[in-house]
């Protein structure tokens, strides 16, 4: 799974914000407000990858927090970028974890 659409991620003072860029800004208008973990996950789609090993980046660099919270997390996350339209080539096995 990747994102639909190229975002170039903004740090505004610990305030984060995804903007399209290239040609997706024709695509796609307006922005995404985020949280730094957000932020981190997106980071990671830019390249197809997995649920499991954006988990597995977020564990390492959030070691404070639990499996479950992260899980918890990034399948809300996901989810919501699922029902925007910002995903594609998602698995049948991935496709499983936006069933609410």
């Amino acid at each position: 799974m990747k994102l639909r659409y190229e975002f170039a991620i903004m740090d505004m003072g610990g305030e984060f914000a995804a903007v399209p860029v290239g040609e997706d800004a024709n695509k796609f208008h307006g922005m995404l407000k985020l949280n730094a973990v957000s932020a981190d996950i997106l980071g990671q789609m830019k390249e197809d990858t997995t649920p499991m090993k954006i988990h597995l980046y977020l564990k390492e660099k959030y070691e404070e927090s639990t499996d479950e919270e992260i899980a918890k997390s990034l399948v809300l996350f996901l989810r919501r970028l699922n029902q925007e339209g910002l995903l594609e080539n998602i698995t049948d096995d991935e496709r499983k974890i936006f069933i609410v």
